[in-house]
C-alpha cells in the first residue's frame, strides 16, 4: 500500500474504529454545558401539583422529580410507566427531535432499573423529606443518554466535546459500576 493510500484511509476511517479514549483521563467538565444545547425545560404545567418543590426554578431534587414523575403517571415505585414518558415530555420540551431522544432515554434507562436501585442502596442516598431518589435517578440516566445520543445537528462537533462523550460513553460505566 502506497503512503497515499495509506493516507487516504485514515482522513476517511469512520470515527467509530478511533480507538477508546483513556479512561484514566477524565476531561474538564466544566466546559461542557455548551456541547449538546439542550431545549428549556418548561415545568410549568406542573407547577399546580409541584409547585412547592419548583421554589425559584430550583427543580432539580428528589422531590420535585418524584413529584413531576407521579403526577405524569410515569413512576410506580421504582418501576418506570415507559408508555406515559411521552405524554409527559410533551408539554416540558419545544423540541419533537429532543422528545424522541429523551423518550429513548427513558427507555434505555428502565432496562437499568435493578442497576439503579442496588447503586441507591450502595451509596446509602439520603432521603429528602418523603421522597425517594428514584425519580432523580431516572432523570440523571435519561439525561446522560441524551448527552451520549445529542443529535448531530444541535451538537458541538469540538474537540473537547467529541473527547468528552467518548470518555462517557466508554468509561463512566464502567468507573461507576
Amino acid at each position: 500500500m502506497s503512503d497515499l493510500s495509506t493516507l487516504l484511509l485514515l482522513l476517511i476511517m469512520p470515527p467509530f474504529l478511533a480507538a477508546d479514549p483513556d479512561c484514566s483521563q477524565r476531561p474538564d467538565i466544566t466546559s461542557l454545558k455548551n456541547c449538546c444545547r439542550l431545549p428549556y425545560l418548561n415545568l410549568t404545567s406542573y407547577n399546580s401539583q409541584c409547585g412547592q418543590y419548583l421554589v425559584n426554578g430550583a427543580h432539580i431534587t428528589p422531590c420535585s422529580f418524584e413529584c413531576i414523575f407521579t403526577a405524569a403517571k410515569v413512576l410506580n415505585g421504582t418501576s418506570l410507566i415507559t408508555e406515559n414518558v411521552e405524554k409527559m415530555l410533551l408539554p416540558m420540551l419545544d423540541s419533537q427531535e429532543f422528545v424522541q431522544v429523551y423518550v429513548d432515554g427513558f427507555n434505555y434507562c428502565s432496562g437499568q432499573e435493578q442497576a439503579m436501585v442496588k447503586s441507591l442502596k450502595r451509596r446509602r442516598m439520603p432521603t429528602v423529606g418523603k421522597c425517594s431518589s428514584m425519580a432523580v435517578m431516572y432523570g440523571l440516566c435519561s439525561h446522560r443518554y441524551v448527552y451520549r445520543n445529542c443529535p448531530d445537528s444541535i451538537w458541538s462537533k469540538t474537540a473537547g466535546c467529541n473527547d468528552a462523550r467518548e470518555f462517557s460513553i466508554h468509561c463512566e460505566d464502567k468507573l461507576t459500576g
